[in-house]
């Protein structure tokens, strides 16, 4: 290209303050560059063919991959460069490229020059790296700050309470809504939330949950919950102006290493509307395996126990334990000759003598006038004494025209049972030849 410029193009370019210029002929697309400064100070005045073809070169290999888009559009397409300099007087941009594998930000400002026979693109590159990551850090901050800000609020309508605390300061904020906190005498700001937290918990948190409440809210074990977890939470109770305690939740986290953000949430009614369903599936599952007419435990609940039991004889952890079969004489006879009424009763007299019997163990009703308990502990222990009292109960109730009960009571042998079915079915025998035995002495 013609490099005889003239001395207001070259005034023009030293007058501004940039690292490298560029003087493009808008006919020939020629160009040269001085380089001032920075990454192009070692580079002396250079002409080459084509700028155009040379920024589409330098878009694939140097310009950053999030800008190239940008720069294909705007810098390496002559006809848009153009038209933007011409329409607007002037045009500016910024952009990044690779410096030893690291984007650096520069600025791009393109004018138009006029020489004694042809037009020039003036284009003058400026490294505005520091001043670019600073203007986004405090542009991050800031919308970080904003959005932040919108955060809280957001959350202040969300939460019945919601707590800001300045690490550094111990300052803080708490932004209350119209609900829960409204009637409850809480400082709504102050310069040390840690202990003023331990005074307003004396009011108004439930007494039983004062200790452990202001325990994990010392300002070192929070800390450390947030640093080793990123989110702490705690349930506990606020002495509510009326009727029960409350239940509230709070949760905390960091907003940033210098400020925390602690909110509070009424869960009084699921909390008390877990417990009803709890309580309700408890008494569901109570039911289930306990007996209408004697309120012993039932068939259901004996499979469950001896479902666990078998567990422990396939573990081999040393278990020991023996079975007692009883089983109700007479209650047909009852039943045909003084009604169902009276039979019931027979069968809830006989439960009585069983449970008696065997205090503590387990009694499970599995049959119509069958009944098995599990000895174990103390039980298991004194069988032998138990068997003779149940049997000397069982001949003065005959003697009294009372219950009669037979009872047969086997004892697990690792030897030779491998499940609980195997001490049953030997309690079982045991038990009839009691009955046999029965019969025999009231005939």
């Amino acid at each position: 290209m013609d490099s005889l410029l003239s001395i207001e193009d070259i005034s023009l370019a030293l007058s501004l303050d940039y690292e490298c210029v560029f003087f493009v002929d808008i006919e020939s697309d020629n160009y040269a560059m001085f380089a001032f400064s920075g990454n192009h100070k070692n580079l002396e005045l250079s002409e080459t063919s084509n700028f155009w073809a040379d920024s589409r070169v330098n878009l694939e290999t140097v310009v950053y991959q999030e800008d190239k888009e940008w720069f294909a559009k705007n810098i390496a397409n002559k006809e848009s460069l153009v038209k933007a300099v011409q329409d607007e007087g002037v045009f500016k941009g910024k952009y990044r490229i690779l410096a030893n594998g690291e984007p650096v930000w520069y600025s791009m400002k393109v004018v138009l020059g006029q020489g004694a026979q042809r037009n020039y693109l003036i284009i003058g590159v400026t490294n505005i790296d520091k001043q670019e990551r600073e203007r986004l850090a405090l542009k991050q901050k800031a919308s970080k700050s904003e959005l932040y800000g919108q955060i809280v609020m957001a959350l202040a309508e969300r939460y019945d309470a919601l707590y800001m605390v300045d690490l550094d300061t111990n300052h803080y904020v708490q932004y209350k809504s119209e609900r829960v906190f409204c009637e409850l005498s809480i400082a709504l700001e102050g310069d040390d939330f840690f202990n003023q937290l331990k005074k307003d918990a004396l009011t108004v948190v439930y007494k039983e949950d004062v200790p452990l409440l202001t325990a994990v809210l010392e300002r070192d074990v929070l800390l450390k919950e947030l640093d080793d977890h990123g989110v702490f939470t705690f349930s506990y109770r606020l002495n509510a102006p009326k009727g029960l305690p409350l239940y509230v939740k709070m949760i905390a986290v960091y907003s940033d290493k210098k400020h925390i953000v602690i909110s509070v949430t009424n869960i009084d009614s699921q909390v008390r509307r877990e417990q009803m369903i709890r309580e309700e599936a408890s008494a569901a599952y109570e039911k289930a395996r306990k007996d209408a007419l004697t309120g012993i435990k039932n068939k259901t609940a004996y499979a469950e126990f001896e479902a666990k039991l078998n567990q422990q004889i396939k573990s081999d952890d040393g278990v020991e334990f023996a079975i007692a079969i009883c089983d109700v004489n007479g209650l047909k006879t009852v039943n045909d000759t003084q009604g169902h009424i009276v039979g019931d009763e027979y069968i809830r007299a006989a439960s009585r003598l069983v449970c008696d019997m065997f205090r503590h163990s387990p009694v499970f009703r599995i049959g119509g006038d069958e009944f098995v308990a599990i000895l174990r502990g103390g039980d298991f222990e004194i069988r032998e004494q138990i068997k003779e009292r149940f049997a000397e109960t069982v001949k003065q109730n005959m003697a009294e025209k009372k219950v009669v009960v037979a009872c047969g009571i086997s004892v697990y042998d690792k030897a030779c049972d491998q499940n609980v079915a195997d001490v049953f079915k030997k309690a079982d025998a045991l038990m009839y030849q009691n009955k046999v035995s029965l019969k025999g002495a009231r005939a």
